[in-house]
């Protein structure tokens, strides 16, 4: 599959379609429960069919039962769903082509990631462990109506289990290869009768690093999180409902080192600029090595607290979530990312505070007209700095010559800091209403007006090579946004729709020094997004799939760029992302369940007449990347499970599960070189799993990229601006381990 050509990957989509049927919404890869799936997409509980909006719906359970705990794990588990994950700061997350700006301080992504009702300012924040989750909803497309930031590509909702009267816990423990080892547990139960209950949640997980460094016995990329959630569950009265959240969660990783993929055309000077500085450049690739010298670490502090609050009115519902949260970032990489004598350490410490505060009301559903209206406020306050500490033949390195000019010269042992302050501030006022105008056919308008304030202050002081540098810099606007769908129940079984929707993403500031060719200032991003849909229900309840046809076009696309002292953030013109998307899942027999999910998407740039050039384009100062694809977009996405259960008597139930994902190949850097395109790539799990009818203990062994496939999964640095070179994330070997888990 990895080399078929575009009519044997439409003939595999198609085949998927006629093996499904009829197409209908998924509660993906969950299929030990064949009952209605029930979504918030819409800010109320609502069968999946009757919304109109592409979405995923996975259960906990689903999540544990694949092991899936991170958050760039649920790339496996909806179409055109794409995470990039190279450290806590620096991932992004990407649907339908849409979101390329990794460790963009000074942005916000354009796929919202919201934890029990709050948003989170900086995608890093959802760099946790998944434990003790109810559910995660993926929506695909703009969600700039009911949400409480403006999204132009789509939003990850994940909500935690909530307290309960009736006691119940759980305790896993896993050990695996590589030393990886995690525990979790849960303990709820009530406090006072019907009144107030409590649940505790905790995990640890750690794994030895899987990067070799070719001087240094000690490897790269290892894991050490620990986290805690304790929440309340408060009932006075049969109207009033009040949930409160607290969570912590700290990391010390030996993490995350970039591997070279790529050295660049002939012309590229990156290992002559290493050896020019007594170093030695490898590619990493397929050997799971680097040679950089400097301290590589990560360390991350944060927490939160959250207060969902919701009272029954009788004929409408009163909800207010509130929301506040700390991040702590701090890290120490290589530079020159190699053992040159070029970069002593380089930092990025980021703190980030936010607050928000959302109020909605939403009537009892079931009349002519459901509506939700509600106001929202957001505020943002970020400190993060670019530390450089150039060791003694920095010269050497810039200037590619062992014999470097006396302004080259003064970089040598140079400290060299810029620090930016950063402020935002968002508040919204938003109603969205669906209209039946009959049992079948369902109205629904939404509209949001978006005020958006940001300013900051961006410092260096001077040092032997750079002269100071200050500046002041703010951003105000008001944006609107909304959508328009209508919903046709053709039958019971067979849900139609059509739907248009606006999503805007607020500009920014570049919290670096700015040259002759950056902006200081980023535009607002805008999305326009048109869909279809079809959700259907077949073989008496056992057979669902869902099918989407969709067209986006955004304006003044926002993405990151990389530059020699650190990554800008650009508007890069006009892109546009097409396809289809398919959901199923089968249950072919009482024992035996399938799922699937495929995409296809054509992505690229409408317009983009000033792209950076690849360093096969030598001496070149601006291509045109109009017409070709956008980067980090895989064309095909395929995910597939299977799962078969059998009940063994006075023994248990056994089960085995095996799932598969693949991505077509892509360019992995904004400026389309060739040396940065990534292969496809195919990945397999398997899951064996006994389950104890006396004990209820259950026992999995589990296996993660069977066929240890070696890849990188993306380019954060390179091009021409790192001397030709191309440096990525790389996936994980191959790993297998045992769980034992106990509910009680």
């Amino acid at each position: 599959m990895a080399g078929g050509t575009n009519t044997q990957r439409l003939l595999l989509l198609a085949g998927a379609c006629r093996l499904f049927a009829a197409c209908g919404a998924t509660d993906a890869l969950a299929a030990e429960r064949q009952v209605d799936i029930v979504v918030t997409a819409r800010k109320r509980d609502e069968k999946a069919e009757d919304v109109p909006v592409a979405l995923t719906k996975v259960t906990g359970e689903a999540l544990d039962r694949r092991r899936l705990y991170q958050i760039e794990d649920l790339k496996q588990l909806s179409p055109s769903l794409n995470i990039s994950y190279f450290n806590p700061r620096g991932n992004y997350v990407s649907i339908r082509g849409i979101g390329r700006n990794p460790a963009s301080d000074g942005l916000e992504p354009a796929v919202g990631i919201f934890v029990d009702g709050v948003y989170l300012g900086r995608p890093g924040m959802a760099a946790y462990d998944l434990a003790d989750i109810d559910a995660v909803e993926i929506l695909r497309g703009p969600q700039g109506t009911v949400f409480g930031k403006n999204t132009t590509a789509g939003a990850i909702v994940i909500t935690s289990k909530a307290p309960t009267f009736t006691p119940e816990g759980s305790a896993d423990l896993s050990g695996g290869t590589n030393a990886y080892g995690q525990l979790r547990g849960t303990v709820s139960t009530g406090l006072i009768d019907d009144v107030l209950a409590a649940r505790v949640s905790v995990y640890h997980t750690g794994q030895r690093g899987w990067i070799n460094r070719i001087d240094n016995p000690s490897p790269l990329n290892g894991t050490d999180r620990t986290g805690a959630r304790l929440q309340f569950l408060i009932e006075p009265t049969a109207r009033l409902r009040l949930r409160l959240i607290a969570d912590y969660h700290e990391e010390q990783d030996s993490c995350c080192s970039l591997v070279a993929g790529s050295f660049g055309p002939p012309s590229a000077t990156y290992v002559a600029r290493v050896v020019a500085a007594g170093g030695s450049a490898v590619l990493g690739g397929d050997a799971y090595r680097t040679s950089v010298n400097a301290p590589t670490f990560v360390r991350v502090h944060q927490g939160g607290i959250t207060a969902n609050l919701v009272y029954d009115l009788g004929a409408a519902e009163v909800t207010a979530i509130t929301g506040y949260r700390e991040w702590h970032y701090r890290a120490g990489f290589d530079g020159d990312l190699s053992s040159a004598d070029a970069y002593a350490n380089a930092a990025v410490p980021t703190d980030d505070w936010q607050f928000s505060q959302e109020l909605r009301i939403a009537n009892r559903s079931g009349g002519k007209i459901d509506v939700t209206a509600g106001v929202y406020y957001f505020r943002q306050s970020l400190q993060s700095a670019l530390r450089l500490v150039f060791a003694g033949k920095a010269a050497n390195f810039l200037g590619n010559t062992i014999a470097p000019p006396p302004f080259l010269a003064a970089f040598n042992g140079t400290t060299s800091s810029t620090e930016s302050d950063l402020n935002a501030q968002s508040a919204a006022a938003f109603v969205q209403g669906t209209w039946h105008l009959d049992p079948k056919l369902a109205l629904t308008l939404g509209v949001r007006g978006t005020y958006e304030r940001k300013s900051g202050v961006i410092d260096r002081p001077a040092n032997a090579a750079q002269p100071s540098y200050h500046q002041a810099l703010a951003v105000e606007e008001v944006d609107p946004s909304g959508t328009f769908a209508l919903s046709y129940a053709w039958s019971p079984d067979l849900h139609l729709y059509a739907s248009y929707a606006r999503g805007t993403k607020a500009g920014g500031i570049n919290p670096i020094v700015a040259t002759a060719q950056d902006d200081q200032i980023v535009r607002p991003e805008h999305a326009d997004s048109f869909e279809l849909g079809l959700k259907s229900t077949a073989l008496r309840g056992q057979l669902h799939v869902d099918l989407a046809l969709f067209y986006t076009r955004i304006g003044d696309y926002q993405a990151t760029l990389n530059r020699l002292f650190g990554a800008i953030l650009t508007n890069v013109g006009r892109v546009s992302t097409r396809g289809v998307e398919v959901e199923a899942r089968w249950r072919a027999a009482p024992a035996f369940d399938l799922a699937m999910t495929a995409a296809y998407n054509d992505a690229h740039y409408d317009s983009y007449r000033t792209a950076p050039c690849p360093p096969e384009a030598a001496g070149a100062t601006a291509c045109d990347l109009s017409g070709a694809p956008l980067a980090d977009a895989p064309r095909w996405i395929v995910n597939a499970s299977a799962q078969y259960s059998r009940h063994v008597r006075a023994i248990g139930l056994a089960s085995i599960g095996f799932d598969y994902g693949y991505r077509s190949s892509y360019f992995g850097n904004i400026d389309n070189s060739r040396y940065s395109r990534l292969g496809n790539v195919g990945i397999a799990n398997a899951q064996l799993g006994w389950t104890s009818d006396h004990s209820g203990t259950t026992v999995q062994l589990w296996v993660k990229n069977l066929a240890d496939i070696r890849h990188l999964e993306s380019y954060p640095l390179g091009g021409a601006t790192l001397y030709g070179a191309y440096f990525g994330t790389i996936g994980l070997p191959r790993s297998a381990g045992l769980t034992v888990r106990q509910q009680f």
